[in-house]
């Protein structure tokens, strides 16, 4: 059995999908962890014990993939160094200093198709900036797929994942592979999500605190809108930043740091991730984009290690 253990938001869905389609199989299965927490829970170690071969896709978990002791493709786009696991291969362009906009471009670059899959997993991670990335936009033209559309099926599969629902999230990837891209713009189950998340993203926005051209918001609650709502203040409101925090997500606080692509180059995210890393913390990201999970009773000691970053928190 082959087992694809893939990020739970529209790129890691639509790259296990690419993935999926690219193995022709039937029997293959596919695994997210729990949504917002960034590392492979007991239950995706017990599926690893039981599969042939393994492919972990567009998750920033380095550390725990590089322990794994069978054949594993190892496909992301994060920042991230070298790992030597003896089984692992590891296919991510950053490791060499590329910047791909999502996974799906590196798997699909690998395996050489260009798909639907590949046009919403890049509008989900980059938004309207994935449209001007000639294999999209060429994708997109022999798709008739307009760029509403494209953002439009990014927010419909995200919308599994933001309701928190980590068996929706993995039922997703089947839901897109047995569907045309058009039949899923009617598909009617995320269409009833997306309308109870955009409410609550609404009344989330309603709290920011503004500051000149940054972006502060602490809010609460038991959605995973943390990304929408970075995304919304950066890519529609014209924030340069926006630092969002959930302080009681699944008990935990979820704190979601984006940058807009013209600003990213002022802020060394890498920097950011490796020493978020450094106090025991699970971080992530890429050039435009912090993620971390962590305790409670961390918030202060995180923040202060933001603020020797982020001057504009003083």
């Amino acid at each position: 059995m082959d087992l694809i253990v893939h990020h739970w938001d529209a790129d890691g869905i639509c790259s296990a999908a690419l993935i999926a389609r690219h193995l022709a199989k039937k029997d293959f299965l596919n695994a997210s962890p729990p949504v917002g927490d960034y590392r492979l829970d007991e239950r995706i170690h017990m599926l690893i014990e039981k599969a042939d071969s393994i492919f972990i896709v567009d998750l920033n978990v380095p550390e725990e993939v590089e322990k794994i002791e069978k054949s594993t493709v190892y496909f992301d786009h994060h920042i991230q160094s070298s790992i030597d696991g003896r089984m692992v291969r590891q296919i991510n362009p950053a490791v060499s200093g590329e910047r791909p906009a999502s996974c799906a471009i590196v798997v699909s670059t690998h395996i050489n198709t260009w798909n639907a899959e590949t046009v919403i997993g890049t509008a989900g991670d980059a938004g309207r900036f994935a449209f001007a990335i000639p294999e999209i936009r060429g994708t997109m033209e022999r798709l008739g797929m307009s760029e509403s559309q494209a953002v439009r099926l990014a927010e419909l599969i995200d919308s599994n994942h933001i309701s928190g629902n980590r068996e929706s999230v993995e039922r997703a990837v089947k839901v897109v592979l047995e569907n045309e891209w058009r039949d899923l713009l009617e598909y009617e189950p995320w269409i009833r999500q997306i309308e109870k998340i955009e409410w609550e993203v609404e009344r989330t926005l309603s709290g920011v605190d503004g500051r000149g051209k940054h972006a502060f918001l602490e809010f609460k609650s038991s959605f995973n809108i943390i990304s929408r709502v970075a995304k919304v203040l950066v890519w529609e409101m014209g924030f340069d930043e926006a630092l969002v925090i959930n302080r009681d997500f699944n008990g935990k606080v979820k704190l979601y740091y984006r940058i807009s692509k013209e600003s990213a180059s002022e802020r060394d995210t890498g920097r950011i991730i490796s020493d978020l890393r450094a106090t025991g913390i699970s971080a992530g990201g890429k050039d435009d984009v912090v993620g971390c999970v962590f305790e409670s009773e961390m918030f202060e000691q995180v923040m202060e290690l933001l603020q020797l970053h982020v001057r504009w928190l003083d």
